[in-house]
């Protein structure tokens, strides 16, 4: 069997461009939806854009609340959403849930998985129809109409707001996400790949979810979920299905494939001693399936930056006045868009020291150099009272010449006030790395 597309691009050049553009903008396939050994895929193995459906059907909720859709599916071809529909456009940063696993390796066994580094994510403008307004279209009772139009504008689209401000009935209730994509798993024949949602995030006023065809002012190419994926500004990529042909509510959330048996965290209970053996138990099917059933699937991702440049082992670019250029992004947390960075330059202590436990070990009172900010470009669509998009920031550090190795440390904080984890704990499969970003071994070039 043919190897999916997975690929990720330079981490330097990521943020050249506070767009990312398309060319750069990561893959990340399960199974062989899309065989890596296709350099250009021009083409959906499920069909084109002028044959391409969506229906949307509910299964085991009240017809108070979802309309005919229990027993009467509305099927809609992408012709249909885009002519019935307004363009709604959102500036979202896309990130996979794996992103800066390979990170973790440093100071704990090598999680599972493809060791992506710090780019497997993108900032792009993605457009389609507005997912709360498709399924209003289809009958499905707003769960927030007992707020006024300006308070539904204030409403914060946390994962606890979003369901606290809901109607009581609408807080139990899932979207599922179906892909055209069937699963090889030991599921039935038929089954799909897929992901659910709760309700209340996906028709929450200020979430911008999207059923998106086009990306950065452009259509949608299969190799990013052409004709038709979903849009879940900051949840993990794995939650914005590709090849979309189906939405469906229900009572239950999804037991696909990567819901039920991936994109879980599973850590030790006890602390790094035990992490070896945690992975040597997970091989065994027993017991991994017992620990997969006691997690809840991801959804969110925390605040999160990384540096770009330099690179680990890198010589940091020397500037006539003493200073060094670092760089990188910076992503927020429920809406609220990271609005702070702080660098710090220190010696590194050498590759016998950990680098959690040089994170650990930084003295109080050392001085962290705030970085400049780059938000929103002008050509971008304005964007509300929330963000979903990424900031990227740039600084220059005076560099000692006492010290010959360094390490380079970033960290940021939200307009909301939330800051970024010092040390995200190790799991399994290496998910949610949100850790202070740490570049190690760097050099200046004095002369």
């Amino acid at each position: 069997m043919s190897q999916p597309l997975n690929t990720e691009p330079l981490s330097g050049k990521l943020t050249d461009a506070y767009i990312t553009p398309n060319q750069l903008v990561f893959n990340r396939n399960h199974e062989s939806a899309l065989p890596a050994s296709v350099e250009k895929v021009t083409t959906s193995s499920w069909g084109s854009a002028e044959s391409w459906t969506l229906t949307i059907s509910a299964d085991g909720t009240d017809s108070r609340h979802t309309g005919s859709l229990s027993g009467s599916p509305r099927v809609l071809s992408l012709e249909q959403l885009q002519r019935q529909f307004a363009l709604s456009q959102v500036v979202a940063t896309l990130e996979c849930a794996g992103n800066r696993r390979s990170e973790l390796a440093d100071s704990h066994p090598e999680p599972e998985g493809i060791q992506w580094g710090n780019a497997v994510i993108a900032n792009v403008i993605w457009g389609g129809a507005s997912l709360r307004a498709v399924l209003l279209a289809a009958g499905v009772a707003d769960p927030f109409a007992h707020h006024t139009s300006e308070q539904q504008s204030a409403l914060e689209p946390s994962e606890q707001s979003s369901s606290s401000q809901a109607a009581e009935w609408a807080r139990s209730l899932h979207l599922h996400l179906l892909s055209a994509q069937k699963s090889k798993s030991n599921d039935a024949e038929q089954a799909q790949f897929a992901a659910s949602i709760p309700l209340t995030t996906a028709m929450h006023p200020n979430q911008s979810c999207l059923l998106a065809y086009e990306y950065n002012h452009h259509p949608l190419t299969p190799r990013h979920g052409a004709p038709l994926r979903a849009v879940v500004p900051g949840h993990v990529g794995a939650r914005w299905v590709k090849w979309l042909s189906a939405l469906k509510i229900s009572s239950s959330p999804s037991d696909s494939p990567p819901m039920r048996e991936d994109y879980k965290l599973l850590t030790p209970r006890t602390g790094q001693e035990g992490e070896k053996e945690y992975a040597d138990k997970a091989q065994h099917g027993d017991f991994r399936t017992r620990e997969l059933d006691k997690k809840q699937p991801i959804q969110r991702l925390e605040a999160s930056c990384a540096i770009t440049q330099p690179a680990h082992d890198a010589e940091l670019l020397d500037q006539a006045d003493g200073k060094a250029a670092v760089k990188g992004y910076a992503v927020g947390q429920d809406g609220s868009p990271a609005t702070n960075v702080w660098v710090a330059l220190v010696a590194d202590p050498g590759k016998d020291t950990e680098t959690d436990e040089l994170l650990r070990n930084l003295p109080d009172d050392l001085h962290w150099h705030h970085a400049s900010i780059r938000h929103q470009d002008a050509a971008d669509p304005p964007q509300t009272g929330w963000s979903w998009a990424w900031t990227l920031w740039h600084v220059q550090l005076p560099v000692p010449s006492d010290v010959t190795s360094y390490a380079v440390i970033a960290r940021c904080s939200t307009a909301a006030g939330v800051e970024q984890p010092k040390i995200s704990p190790w799991n399994l499969r290496g998910f949610c790395n949100r850790s202070w970003s740490v570049v190690r071994h760097v050099s200046v070039p004095h002369t």
